[in-house]
This record gives structure tokens, sequence and C-alpha cells, in this order.
């Protein structure tokens, strides 16, 4: 059973989650446009070979490390991906942005995926056999 809400109230509306939704739903809507979901994680979505290259097969024309590392915080790998993480972040994204606000909220949800992107490297790279990189 999924839960579909929390029983926490807050203070004030959750502009900032309430405006992730949207970015991250407009994103995976672009993301299955022409020319489809995977030509587009190919080239938005971030790879830790670009880190430590070279990036080989359909991954060798992504864009630049940084842009990807901002792409990659709103693509989503398919409808059950993006329709379980924006569920999660709707129960739970008001109460955090209820206790920080809104600016440090927003901020602390770019740093949190920042520090994933830059975890993912240490992880594919260290801990994966050859077939991840």
């Amino acid at each position: 059973m999924l839960p579909l809400k929390d029983n926490v109230p807050t203070r004030s509306f959750p502009v900032v989650t309430l405006g992730l939704i949207v970015a991250n739903v407009l994103v995976y809507l672009w993301e299955i446009s022409a020319p489809g979901l995977e030509a587009h994680v190919y080239s938005w979505g971030y790879y830790p070979c670009a880190v430590e290259g070279p990036c080989i097969g359909p991954a060798i024309r992504h864009h630049d490390l940084v842009e990807t590392v901002f792409s990659s915080m709103f693509m989503h790998g398919g409808i059950v991906h993006i329709a379980g993480n924006m569920l999660f972040l709707w129960i739970f994204g008001n109460n955090v942005e209820d206790a920080l606000g809104h600016v440090r909220f927003l901020v602390w949800y770019l740093l949190a995926g920042i520090a994933a992107t830059a975890t993912q490297p240490f992880v594919t790279l260290d801990l994966g056999t050859v077939a991840d990189h």
C-alpha cells in the first residue's frame, strides 16, 4: 500500500515543492517527446565516465559535465520512476520545506542532487565492474 499523504500539518503552502514537481513532470514530458526517452537520457543524463573518461557507446555524445549534473536531477527513466519520486516529494517535501523555509529548501534540494551526483562516480568507478563504466 502506498501512502498518499501524511498527517503532519504545515504552516505555509509548499510552493517550492509544487514547483519542483511541476519542473520534474515537464522535464519528463520533454524526455518522452521525440526523439524519445533513451535519446534524451543519453544526451542529458549524467555519466561517471565524464569524470574519468573516455565515455564510449551512446554516452559519447552527452553534454558537458556541469550541465548534466543539473539536468540529471530532473530526469527520470520511466513513468514508475517519476511517479514514485513525485509521490514521495509531495508527501515529505512539504514538511521539509515548511521546516527550512522556501529558499533554504530549494538550496537543500539542489545541494542534495549535487551530492548524489558527486557520489555516483565513486560508486560506479570504484565499486562497479568494467561493464558498469
